[in-house]
């Protein structure tokens, strides 16, 4: 009788674990489901009327024969049943859904499974990369003498920095400033003959003094000074730029003691510093406590446009009056200078070479990412400038090539070199690149 009853509970005991053994076998839903978990382009992001690939990625442990189907609400798909799919979207920088479907079946059990999943793809204008590195740059400068310049940081915890120039896309850079402990804002004269930047030589130097060096770079003790800080005069020097062609370089101070704090933009010659240099905006008396700062020249060389900020010595009660346009001569004499774009979020504007485009970085209500607009140089209504970059990424600081056909900018975009990963206010890089298809107004 124990013998049986023994029997009987061992086969009950074999049945029971025959049947979550199956159970586990037959388990085809949750982890074993066919899952779409992202959408990949071949451009990055896809770029507006040309064709782009668009690849499901599908999560599929078991190995099904899966089944792909494709529809766009706008734009033209050349195909549509496979896992990549070209896609023509919109000549127009926007976000558009794509939505694709799979379909699989498991003959095992004779279940078919079934997802689908709309992306909101962002389109944007074409664009080129440079650098390869995930290195934070920034204050890009276009190309003369063949090179752009830039500056990248080289220690996230201090903010220490130098130049480096690069003479292609993703080539290899070369490092132009050696030993100087924070340096930004370098420009190239157009033939590529001298460079000069904002640097500090070392951390305990109250502010940045402006310093010039030869294409083939130099340290803290062969850079020349072009203008050296001051706790009393030059207090807030920065914002070198040459002028489109020549060693004339713009750059603003508070060198006069009634404008301490509230730098106006100067100008000299850096192949002759026997001549002085002299400021476009500083004795106006009607224009004293008003700062105008980081200027771009017009292509003719006669007009730069800039900022403006009244009390812009305090970060915390900086205000900005929008941009305004100045001539290079006659300045001083002026009763006033008019207000040429009413937008205090515009900053960082630079002049096209044949002086038709302005276009400048600008933060839209509520968002901490900037993107870049372009306006027509004759116009003065905000409402008329067009973007050239949309989208979450932050994108600034942008300048004309030389001809006027590219932008270069710096941007955090994302892409396929990866993120920093170490510094949560810089995850995703910093990174330069320059613009082959944009509109103008």
């Amino acid at each position: 009788m124990n013998r049986n009853r023994g029997l009987r509970v061992g086969i009950l005991v074999l049945l029971i674990l025959t049947g979550c053994s199956k159970d586990k076998t037959l388990n085809v839903e949750g982890a074993f489901t066919p899952v779409i978990a992202n959408l990949s382009t071949d451009h990055e992001p896809a770029v507006r009327g040309i064709l782009n690939a668009l690849t499901a990625i599908v999560t599929n442990p078991r190995g099904y024969l899966v089944r792909y189907h494709w529809t766009a609400a706008a734009g033209i798909l050349a195909d549509s049943t496979s896992q990549t799919v070209h896609w023509t979207p919109p000549d127009s920088i926007g976000v558009y859904p794509v939505t694709v479907s799979i379909q699989a079946h498991d003959d095992l059990n004779n279940v078919d499974f079934f997802k689908t999943r709309t992306f909101q793809v962002y389109v944007d204008n074409e664009f080129e990369r440079w650098t390869r590195s995930v290195a934070v740059k920034f204050d890009v400068a276009p190309p003369a003498g063949g090179r752009i310049y830039y500056a990248e940081v080289r220690n996230s915890s201090t903010g220490e920095s130098d130049v480096w120039a690069l003479a292609m896309p993703l080539g290899a850079p070369e490092q132009i400033t050696q030993d100087f402990w924070q340096v930004t804002s370098p420009t190239a004269q157009s033939d590529g003959s001298r460079v000069v930047f904002s640097a500090r030589r070392r951390g305990s130097d109250g502010g940045p003094s402006i310093w010039m060096v030869p294409p083939t770079g130099g340290d803290t003790t062969t850079a020349l000074p072009v203008l050296s800080w001051n706790s009393n005069t030059n207090a807030f020097p920065g914002g070198p730029r040459f002028a489109p062609s020549g060693p004339m370089l713009l750059y603003h101070t508070d060198s006069l003691s009634f404008n301490f704090g509230r730098p106006k933009p100067w100008v000299r010659d850096v192949s002759n510093f026997a001549f002085p240099p002299f400021p476009l905006a500083d004795s106006n008396q009607t224009e004293v406590l008003t700062a105008y700062v980081n200027g771009g020249w017009k292509g003719s060389g006669d007009s730069i446009v800039v900022e403006s900020y009244t009390n812009y010595q305090s970060l915390n009660a900086r205000k900005s009056l929008g941009l305004y346009k100045l001539s290079v001569s006659g300045n001083s004499s002026s009763s006033s200078f008019p207000q040429w774009l009413p937008d205090s979020a515009a900053a960082e504007p630079d002049w096209s070479p044949d002086g038709q485009h302005i276009v400048f970085a600008k933060r839209a209500p509520g968002r901490t990412d900037r993107d870049l607009w372009i306006i027509n140089a004759n116009a003065s209504d905000p409402a008329s400038a067009r973007p050239v970059t949309r989208g979450i990424a932050d994108e600034f600081h942008p300048r004309f090539s030389s001809d006027g056909i590219k932008i270069f900018f710096v941007s955090n975009r994302i892409d396929g070199y990866g993120t920093n990963g170490f510094y949560d206010t810089e995850r995703r890089g910093t990174n330069i690149w320059s613009v082959s298809r944009f509109d103008r107004p």
